[in-house]
């Protein structure tokens, strides 16, 4: 019947849909970000991370993995977000290492847009198709639980909680940004631990775990 010769296209084309990830090495270039204790910069951290991460997640053959920067260069907030806009993505993780005033600051934290910023982002929707209304506030605030818990369990009693605030490379945008603050550099002992090959092996892992799960 026509029925059954359409039956095996339509269930390989489904094969093929992928879910787009953008994993933001946040500074970078020009742009060390925080300097931490022995001038270690922020933007190689946060690079060897990503770099990890886009390994881990290329094992998994239904997402595509697009990184804002792959290399030690400038990439402007405005370059960033109009290269996250055009690929439409399913979420945007963007990866960050605090600093603290002394070096006993410790620990990681997450930020989100939140919901008292919803307007401003649905004015300037139709740069961004698939999502509407809040659903990807909501969507956003459901990745966040899940990259602090899994962090959870990688870096026990570390978690500085979720916070709400506005995000720069989340604004005109209506797909899930996340901020991922992922230690602090001007804290001697996490600075050792961040600078681990293990250490980032491990935290690309568990974030790789929870983008796994919030699909």
């Amino acid at each position: 019947s026509v029925w059954m010769m359409c039956f095996p296209l339509f269930s390989n084309q489904a094969q093929t849909v992928k879910h787009v990830v953008v994993i933001d090495p946040a500074h970078g270039g020009s742009d060390s970000g925080v300097l931490g204790v022995d001038k270690e910069a922020e933007k190689d951290l946060t690079l060897a991370i990503a770099l990890e991460l886009k390994k881990e997640l290329a094992r998994d053959g239904n997402l595509e993995v697009i990184m804002t920067r792959d290399a030690d260069k400038t990439v402007s907030l405005e370059e960033r977000k109009k290269d996250i806009l055009k690929r439409n993505p399913a979420l945007v993780l963007s990866l960050h290492i605090n600093a603290g005033f002394g070096k006993n600051s410790s620990g990681f934290e997450l930020y989100y847009p939140g919901f008292k910023d919803a307007g401003a982002s649905d004015k300037n929707s139709k740069k961004t198709a698939g999502n509407s209304g809040t659903k990807y506030l909501n969507d956003t605030v459901k990745l966040a639980q899940l990259v602090q818990r899994n962090l959870d369990g990688l870096f026990p009693r570390k978690g500085r909680g979720l916070r709400e605030a506005p995000v720069p490379l989340a604004e005109g945008m209506t797909v899930p940004v996340l901020i991922v603050e992922l230690g602090f550099a001007t804290n001697p002992d996490e600075k050792k631990k961040l600078e681990s090959g293990k250490t980032q092996k491990d935290i690309a892992r568990v974030l790789a775990k929870s983008i796994r799960s919030f699909f």
